[in-house]
Protein backbone atom coordinates (compact mmCIF):
# COMPACT_ATOMS: atom_id res chain seq x y z
CA UNK A 1 0.00 0.00 0.00
CA UNK A 2 3.14 1.97 0.41
CA UNK A 3 4.50 3.59 -2.81
CA UNK A 4 7.88 2.64 -1.48
CA UNK A 5 9.65 1.06 1.61
CA UNK A 6 10.74 2.67 4.64
CA UNK A 7 13.92 2.25 5.65
CA UNK A 8 15.54 0.46 8.46
CA UNK A 9 16.78 2.98 10.61
CA UNK A 10 15.35 5.65 13.17
CA UNK A 11 11.48 6.02 11.24
CA UNK A 12 10.38 10.04 11.43
CA UNK A 13 7.47 11.45 10.65
CA UNK A 14 8.73 12.40 7.30
CA UNK A 15 9.80 9.06 6.54
CA UNK A 16 6.13 8.17 7.63
CA UNK A 17 5.00 11.01 4.90
CA UNK A 18 7.04 10.11 2.40
CA UNK A 19 6.20 6.20 2.37
CA UNK A 20 2.33 7.02 2.63
CA UNK A 21 -0.51 6.12 0.18
CA UNK A 22 -3.57 8.59 -0.78
CA UNK A 23 -6.11 5.47 0.12
CA UNK A 24 -4.40 6.06 3.72
CA UNK A 25 -6.80 9.08 3.70
CA UNK A 26 -9.63 7.59 2.59
CA UNK A 27 -8.92 4.56 5.28
CA UNK A 28 -8.50 7.29 8.14
CA UNK A 29 -11.91 8.93 7.37
CA UNK A 30 -13.24 5.87 7.68
CA UNK A 31 -12.21 4.95 10.59
CA UNK A 32 -12.94 8.50 12.17
CA UNK A 33 -16.63 8.22 11.35
CA UNK A 34 -16.66 4.74 12.92
CA UNK A 35 -14.65 6.39 15.95
CA UNK A 36 -17.37 9.04 16.46
CA UNK A 37 -20.22 6.29 15.99
CA UNK A 38 -18.83 4.54 18.40
CA UNK A 39 -17.98 7.21 21.62
CA UNK A 40 -18.94 10.74 19.85
CA UNK A 41 -17.71 13.32 21.68
CA UNK A 42 -16.51 11.89 24.80
CA UNK A 43 -13.30 10.69 26.62
CA UNK A 44 -11.86 8.16 24.24
CA UNK A 45 -12.33 10.00 21.19
CA UNK A 46 -9.06 11.94 21.64
CA UNK A 47 -7.08 8.54 21.46
CA UNK A 48 -9.93 6.64 19.13
CA UNK A 49 -9.22 9.83 16.55
CA UNK A 50 -5.14 9.48 16.84
CA UNK A 51 -5.13 5.72 16.20
CA UNK A 52 -7.42 6.15 13.45
CA UNK A 53 -4.93 8.81 11.47
CA UNK A 54 -2.01 6.61 12.44
CA UNK A 55 -3.98 2.72 11.63
CA UNK A 56 -3.12 2.71 7.73
CA UNK A 57 0.52 3.72 8.70
CA UNK A 58 1.44 1.83 11.35
CA UNK A 59 -0.27 -1.54 9.34
CA UNK A 60 1.99 -0.78 6.34
CA UNK A 61 4.69 -0.17 8.25
CA UNK A 62 4.55 -3.61 10.82
CA UNK A 63 4.00 -5.82 7.65
CA UNK A 64 6.98 -4.63 5.90
CA UNK A 65 9.63 -3.81 9.28
CA UNK A 66 8.29 -5.40 11.63
CA UNK A 67 8.16 -2.08 14.16
CA UNK A 68 5.66 0.13 15.17
CA UNK A 69 7.51 3.91 15.19
CA UNK A 70 7.33 5.66 18.16
CA UNK A 71 6.20 8.70 16.02
CA UNK A 72 2.99 6.97 15.48
CA UNK A 73 2.82 4.99 18.65
CA UNK A 74 3.96 7.68 21.35
CA UNK A 75 1.70 10.11 20.71
CA UNK A 76 -1.49 8.29 21.35
CA UNK A 77 -0.18 7.57 25.26
CA UNK A 78 -0.11 11.64 25.13
CA UNK A 79 -3.52 11.34 23.72
CA UNK A 80 -4.59 8.30 26.50
CA UNK A 81 -3.54 10.79 29.07
CA UNK A 82 -5.73 13.73 27.90
CA UNK A 83 -9.04 11.53 27.54
CA UNK A 84 -8.24 10.42 31.21
CA UNK A 85 -8.04 13.58 32.59
CA UNK A 86 -11.15 14.55 30.82
CA UNK A 87 -13.13 11.66 31.76
CA UNK A 88 -12.17 12.67 35.38
CA UNK A 89 -12.96 16.06 34.72
CA UNK A 90 -16.50 15.06 33.64
CA UNK A 91 -17.34 12.68 36.33
CA UNK A 92 -15.63 14.29 38.92
CA UNK A 93 -13.88 11.44 39.99
CA UNK A 94 -10.84 9.22 38.98
CA UNK A 95 -11.70 7.09 36.19
CA UNK A 96 -10.38 3.65 38.64
CA UNK A 97 -11.71 1.07 36.61
CA UNK A 98 -9.88 2.39 33.40
CA UNK A 99 -6.59 3.07 35.63
CA UNK A 100 -6.55 -0.35 36.82
CA UNK A 101 -7.66 -1.91 33.89
CA UNK A 102 -4.66 0.08 31.76
CA UNK A 103 -1.93 -0.88 34.42
CA UNK A 104 -2.75 -4.58 34.41
CA UNK A 105 -2.40 -5.15 30.49
CA UNK A 106 0.98 -2.71 30.86
CA UNK A 107 2.30 -5.07 33.17
CA UNK A 108 1.35 -8.34 31.30
CA UNK A 109 2.66 -6.86 28.09
CA UNK A 110 5.85 -6.35 29.67
CA UNK A 111 6.35 -9.81 31.46
CA UNK A 112 5.68 -10.94 27.24
CA UNK A 113 7.96 -8.95 26.07
CA UNK A 114 10.77 -10.06 28.68
CA UNK A 115 10.25 -13.43 27.64
CA UNK A 116 10.11 -12.39 24.07
CA UNK A 117 6.64 -12.68 23.07
CA UNK A 118 6.38 -9.28 21.77
CA UNK A 119 8.08 -6.26 20.90
CA UNK A 120 8.28 -3.05 22.82
CA UNK A 121 5.62 -1.23 19.76
CA UNK A 122 3.40 -3.89 20.90
CA UNK A 123 3.41 -3.15 24.09
CA UNK A 124 2.87 0.69 23.79
CA UNK A 125 0.35 -0.36 21.19
CA UNK A 126 -1.76 -2.42 23.20
CA UNK A 127 -1.60 0.37 26.41
CA UNK A 128 -2.94 3.24 24.17
CA UNK A 129 -5.54 0.86 22.90
CA UNK A 130 -6.35 -0.90 26.88
CA UNK A 131 -6.66 2.92 27.73
CA UNK A 132 -8.52 4.22 24.90
CA UNK A 133 -11.24 1.48 24.98
CA UNK A 134 -11.34 1.16 29.13
CA UNK A 135 -12.20 4.31 29.46
CA UNK A 136 -15.90 3.53 27.42
CA UNK A 137 -15.58 0.01 29.27
CA UNK A 138 -12.80 -2.25 30.41
CA UNK A 139 -14.37 -5.21 29.28
CA UNK A 140 -14.18 -3.84 25.79
CA UNK A 141 -10.76 -3.45 26.47
CA UNK A 142 -9.87 -6.96 27.16
CA UNK A 143 -11.87 -8.28 24.74
CA UNK A 144 -9.89 -6.40 22.04
CA UNK A 145 -6.69 -7.73 23.55
CA UNK A 146 -8.27 -11.10 23.58
CA UNK A 147 -9.14 -11.39 20.00
CA UNK A 148 -6.38 -10.20 19.15
CA UNK A 149 -4.20 -13.25 20.48
CA UNK A 150 -6.79 -15.39 19.37
CA UNK A 151 -6.18 -14.18 15.58
CA UNK A 152 -2.27 -13.98 16.20
CA UNK A 153 -2.51 -18.00 17.52
CA UNK A 154 -4.66 -18.84 14.36
CA UNK A 155 -2.46 -17.15 11.76
CA UNK A 156 0.62 -18.69 13.61
CA UNK A 157 -1.23 -22.04 13.25
CA UNK A 158 -2.33 -21.50 9.82
CA UNK A 159 1.77 -21.13 8.80
CA UNK A 160 2.63 -23.97 10.52
CA UNK A 161 0.33 -25.91 8.83
CA UNK A 162 1.52 -24.45 5.46
CA UNK A 163 5.00 -24.83 6.76
CA UNK A 164 6.20 -21.51 5.91
CA UNK A 165 6.81 -20.64 9.18
CA UNK A 166 10.55 -20.77 10.99
CA UNK A 167 10.75 -20.56 14.80
CA UNK A 168 12.54 -17.30 15.40
CA UNK A 169 10.40 -15.41 12.81
CA UNK A 170 7.76 -12.94 14.77
CA UNK A 171 4.92 -12.19 13.20
CA UNK A 172 3.35 -8.34 12.40
CA UNK A 173 1.54 -8.82 15.74
CA UNK A 174 0.83 -5.18 15.49
CA UNK A 175 -1.82 -5.03 13.12
CA UNK A 176 -3.73 -7.97 14.49
CA UNK A 177 -3.80 -5.45 17.52
CA UNK A 178 -5.51 -2.91 15.35
CA UNK A 179 -7.86 -5.56 13.95
CA UNK A 180 -9.20 -6.73 16.91
CA UNK A 181 -9.22 -3.12 17.88
CA UNK A 182 -11.25 -1.36 15.21
CA UNK A 183 -13.95 -4.47 15.38
CA UNK A 184 -14.73 -3.68 18.96
CA UNK A 185 -15.42 -0.22 17.88
CA UNK A 186 -17.66 -1.08 14.96
CA UNK A 187 -19.62 -3.71 17.44
CA UNK A 188 -19.69 -1.27 20.00
CA UNK A 189 -21.07 1.49 17.34
CA UNK A 190 -23.85 -1.25 16.10
CA UNK A 191 -24.12 -1.61 19.70
CA UNK A 192 -25.56 1.74 20.18
CA UNK A 193 -27.01 2.03 17.13
CA UNK A 194 -29.37 -1.27 18.11
CA UNK A 195 -29.79 -0.23 21.47
CA UNK A 196 -31.39 3.20 20.37
CA UNK A 197 -33.44 1.59 17.74
CA UNK A 198 -35.37 -0.55 20.09
CA UNK A 199 -36.09 2.69 22.53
Amino acid sequence: MTSERLPRHSIGLAEVVQGAHPSHAAIAGLLLCLSFGSVGIAPSIVTLAWLALVTPSLVVIDLRLRRLPNVLVVPGLGAMLIDGGWAGVASGELAVNALVTTTIVTAVMLVLNLVGGLGMGDVKLSVVMTGCLSLVSPLLAVSALMLAFFLGGGYSAALLLRRRDQRRRRIAFGPLLLCAFWTVVVLNALTGIWRASVT
